[in-house]
């Protein structure tokens, strides 16, 4: 079971870039550690959204 949902994931991704890929203010926004978020943007990067559904 993975933590967080595909479209929670998407959610976070789309907050990113709308505010100018400030990592800070969408890892306050949803209470992510720095970690977790760097990872996904580094895998939405790579590989694009649907990257994100199987990642936990």
């Amino acid at each position: 079971m993975t933590k967080y949902n595909p479209l929670f994931k998407q959610q976070v991704i789309e907050f990113y870039l709308q505010h100018n890929k400030n990592r800070s203010l969408t890892r306050k926004q949803f209470r992510l550690k720095e970690r977790t978020l760097r990872f996904w943007i580094t895998r939405f990067n790579h590989c694009g959204i649907n990257s994100l559904t199987i990642l936990n």
